[in-house]
């Protein structure tokens, strides 16, 4: 018994879900030891830089509302839980629910370094370089500049390195605060280099207060006030602050460890209340909220396998109810349509639904069915376009012939000549559309040769001169000397002769030139006329089999009709184009391109001197 498409499906899902879970419990358990040593030193450098952008984080923020995006983004990349507690409060958790464990507990503080500093003996690390007190790197309290100042710094500090002729890339650095400054050592005295420590933004109000704030401390701490606490915008690691001693003439010098330093420090935290977060608890586990492997074969492992296996299951077989089986009803309803077209209803459509794989299918079988249809209506319109252009000039001559039979036409030389011309007509009708049937199937073929152009447009003047001159036309050729195609030259002297025919028959101007020229190793070659010109809706029409724009369908004003469809096939057997461009009144040019026919010795040159007759 077949099975049917949908149960097969239905089986192979099933299988290779029992068999992606048992080779995951598998994988789980062989690769247990290797995962838990290798994990713990990646965890640990997952945490060290978490902490590090959240101190970044709190350091210009007055608060944690907004760091909800932060957290998420570095959970994405280091594949860490991370929950912020405030006061046990949790403001966010990327796994709400789990367990907060006391050894994932982490304190992130952005005043801490701060605090260390001034608490750090003299001589110590904490103490700051020789000649600035420096604050930790995330910290940016009230000198934070919003996005338009720290586009003013940067516009100062590059006109600087501009001038001074030093590479911006190592030139200028910033600030935590956001500030640019000019990262060389030595200071440089040119440019207005000096003047980059200005104070910019909220700096002189920040400064201004912390001078407020640190003479009074230094006052009670029985130390001399001083002038003033300026920025030293020379570096951008560290950041600095420092004191203006109270000589205006001496050299800015760094706070002396212990009260001064003190001061300072304490003048800055007073300063940037509300502008630095507060301490939180950051809680740092991996994604399930602990550090035991899921899947460890404990009695609670073995429950959770169980279940996981139940809910992909449940899942996979969902998924194949509400996938395979519309799918395979949209199939079907190919296959009925398919065997409708088979027994010739060529208007039968597939309904298109969604975006998949089958629906692509009824797209490409309803194109399909349209381009069956749309050539039976090309097939049925050629058959009946065949049946008028050979019942005219046979019409023709069965009214002749009977009047000569019934004595009402002399049979003399005039007679034979009309005769002539009307079997003459049918055989160009036929050899055209031999030409066309021969394209189509793909037998008729071109031979390139080595082919003199200028001789060949010759010919073709000196083959369509008399009908030219009956019509009074002037024919003009426009060559190069010596320049010689690759192309077969039967088949190029065929498509000039259908142009020039028609530019003659059709244009009823008063000259048609025949040009030709090299562009790029392209033979390009233009039959151009100063006749009446096409109008702009006959010309998308152009080269249809048997279309005329004179409607009347006689060969005295439209040929066969066939003469550009033609010539286009011919060029395009060569790989070329054939175009056409007219304006009602200017004249037409018709423009035939042969790529690569004309071997090239470099760029195009001006063109030598040139046959014109």
């Amino acid at each position: 018994m077949r099975r049917s498409l949908v149960a097969r499906l239905l089986i192979a899902v099933v299988a290779v879900a029992l068999v992606a879970v048992l080779g995951t419990v598998w994988l789980t358990r062989t690769t247990q030891p290797s995962y838990s040593i290798e994990q713990a030193g990646t965890n640990l450098e997952a945490d060290v830089a978490i902490v590090d952008e959240l101190l970044d984080w709190g350091g210009s923020h007055a608060t944690w509302d907004d760091v909800g995006p932060l957290v998420h983004r570095l959970a994405r990349e280091h594949g860490r839980r991370i929950a912020v507690v405030e006061q046990g409060r949790t403001l966010f958790d990327t796994r709400p629910g789990l367990p907060h464990p006391d050894h994932a507990r982490t304190e992130v503080d952005p005043w801490q370094d701060l605090v260390d500093q001034v608490l750090a003996p003299d001589g110590s690390p904490g103490t700051g370089s020789d000649d600035l007190a420096p604050l930790p790197d995330h910290l940016s309290g009230a000198l934070t500049l919003d996005d338009e100042q720290r586009a003013e710094s940067l516009r100062r500090v590059s006109a600087v390195v501009e001038c001074l002729g030093l590479a911006p890339e190592t030139s200028i650095g910033f600030w935590p605060t956001g500030r640019a400054v000019l990262d060389v050592t030595p200071q440089p005295e040119g440019c207005d280099a000096p003047g980059l420590a200005q104070p910019i933004g909220p700096e002189q109000r920040v400064l201004d207060q912390l001078t407020d704030l640190t003479d009074p401390c230094l006052i009670d701490a029985g130390l001399p006030p001083v002038d003033r606490v300026v920025l030293r915008p020379v570096r951008a690691d560290p950041a600095g602050i420092v004191l203006g001693l109270e000589t205006g003439a001496a050299p800015v010098r760094r706070p002396a460890a212990g009260d001064e330093l003190r001061c300072v420090a304490a003048a800055f935290t007073t300063a940037s209340a509300g502008s630095v977060a507060p301490s939180v608890e950051v809680f740092l586990t991996d994604e399930r909220g602990d550090q035991r492997g899921a899947l460890d074969l404990s009695p609670g492992s073995q429950a959770r396998i169980a279940l996981v296996s139940a809910v992909v299951v449940t899942l996979v077989l969902a998924t194949a109810g509400l996938v395979g089986v519309p799918a395979v009803r949209r199939v079907r309803s190919v296959t009925r349509a398919a065997r409708e077209l088979a027994a010739g209803d060529l208007s039968v459509v597939v309904p298109v639904r969604g975006g998949d794989e089958v629906s692509d299918l009824a797209r490409a079988f309803n194109t399909m069915a349209a381009e069956l249809a749309r050539a039976r209506e090309q097939q049925q319109q050629m058959v009946a376009d065949v049946s008028h252009e050979l019942r005219t000039p046979l019409t023709t001559l069965r009214g002749w012939l009977e009047g000569a039979q019934e004595g009402v036409v002399p049979t003399d030389a005039h007679l034979v000549d009309l005769l002539h011309g009307e079997t003459m007509h049918l055989q160009q009708i036929t050899a055209d559309l031999h030409t066309l049937t021969r394209a189509d199937s793909g037998h008729l073929v071109v031979r390139p040769e080595p082919t003199d152009v200028a001789a060949l447009l010759l010919d073709v003047r000196r083959a369509s001169s008399g009908r030219a001159a009956a019509d009074g036309i002037e024919l003009v050729v426009d060559a190069p000397d010596g320049l010689v195609a690759d192309v077969d030259p039967g088949r190029v002297r065929q498509v000039v002769d259908n142009l020039v025919a028609n530019a003659v028959q059709h244009s009823k101007g008063s000259r048609v030139d025949l040009r030709a020229s090299q562009v790029e190793g392209a033979l390009v070659l233009e039959v151009v006329d100063d006749g009446a010109g096409i109008s702009a809706e006959d010309l998308p029409r152009l080269f249809d089999r048997f279309w005329r724009a004179d409607d009347s369908r006689t060969k005295g004003s439209g040929g066969s009709g066939l003469g550009l469809a033609i010539s286009r096939t011919l060029t395009e057997l060569h790989r070329g184009t054939l175009t056409a461009a007219s304006v009602v009144g200017g004249g037409t040019v018709f423009t035939a391109t042969f790529p690569g026919t004309v071997p090239r010795g470099g760029k195009d040159a001006p063109r030598p001197a040139s046959l014109k007759v």
